[in-house]
């Protein structure tokens, strides 16, 4: 059986080695020989990044962490294939994200919060509250947008990647990422007026 690295989630991260000591492309061409350590090595140095997409791709840590976890094993197999020119980095977020895709369409019932635990009504509190209703409404507009507007946005907003990077990601172009990430923040406005309005 194959044995990988468990990525990161939250405060569980798990401790990495100091650094990453040698260049990727020396331990991508170590892991593509069958080198676990490497391997291993590179997936420590990918997992936030790649756990944070994957986040924000499926709305539902569990989910994230299945996600991760189906890239790294499907990239542990794909590494034959990999091509040096290419980014390992870009490589591997394609992979996430294809992985975050499967993953929604084998969704489980999204998390419900309890909203009915009594809460002491203080000006306090009322901020709190009203700041954690407005942050799942951002998530729910966020979850609703299409897979390639989501993709787009993540990768762009919260990966902090530039519209170029976001197209050579997904393999489209620079003004296509532009277009797909605008559309997006449309769409989680109009979305947040109405949730404000009502």
């Amino acid at each position: 059986m194959e044995r990988l690295p468990q990525p990161g989630r939250g405060s569980d991260r798990p401790a990495s080695r100091p650094g990453l000591r040698a260049p990727s492309h020396v331990l991508v061409s170590l892991a593509r020989g069958g080198d676990e350590p490497a391997y291993e090595e590179l997936m420590r140095f990918h997992q936030d990044r790649a756990y944070l997409i994957a986040l924000r791709l499926t709305g539902n840590p569990h989910d994230a962490q299945d996600a991760v976890q189906e890239a790294f094993l499907n990239a542990w197999r794909g590494l034959p294939r990999f091509r040096d020119e290419a980014d390992f980095g870009t490589w591997l977020t394609r992979i996430v994200i294809n992985s975050c895709h499967h993953q929604r369409r084998r969704q489980r019932p999204t998390e419900t919060f309890d909203d009915t635990t009594p809460v002491s009504a203080t000006p306090a509190t009322d901020l709190i509250v009203e700041g954690q209703q407005r942050h799942r409404a951002a998530q729910q507009a966020i979850s609703e947008l299409s897979l390639d507007q989501r993709s787009a946005f993540v990768l762009h907003i919260f990966a902090g990647h530039t519209h170029a990077e976001v197209g050579r990601i997904l393999g489209i172009s620079e003004s296509a990422a532009k277009v797909r990430t605008h559309r997006a923040r449309r769409a989680i406005a109009a979305t947040m007026h109405e949730w404000e309005e009502s």
